[in-house]
């Protein structure tokens, strides 16, 4: 048996791309190193970025409610061998995948509306290296 620590893939609520900007919800990433976004979306034309975020401060209270909403960056992601902010999503239907190795405590992503409309699914899953 494994002593890795890991996230199995779960999906995680979706998100409504009418929004001007939303975030997905936070995962703790407790003692993982990788993380791994991957997800679709669909919808009448939906023009947007989706980026990758990170917390130190991002905290939640023994109920599970958030004790702090914490302080987020933006992480470089590689797409077609560049570094980049953000990942473009255009068309009415398409896939992604963000890929990080971090020492950071929590994660999300955040997409942010040009037009259209549309739902994203996301899912995430984690890993010790």
């Amino acid at each position: 048996m494994s002593t890795r620590t890991r996230i199995a893939p779960i999906q995680l609520p979706s998100i409504d791309m009418s929004a001007a900007s939303t975030a997905s919800t936070s995962t703790i990433l407790a003692s993982n190193s990788t993380i791994t976004y991957s997800g679709s979306w669909s919808g009448s034309s939906p023009v947007g970025t989706l980026a990758l975020q990170f917390s130190d401060d991002y905290s939640l209270n023994p109920n599970g409610s958030v004790d702090n909403i914490g302080t987020w960056e933006t992480a470089p992601i590689a797409i077609s061998g560049a570094l980049v902010t953000s990942g473009s999503i255009s068309g009415n239907t398409g896939t992604f995948r963000f890929d990080a190795t971090t020492a950071a405590y929590a994660s999300r992503l955040l997409y942010t509306k040009v037009s259209g409309t549309g739902t994203l699914t996301i899912y995430v899953s984690g890993r010790t290296q």
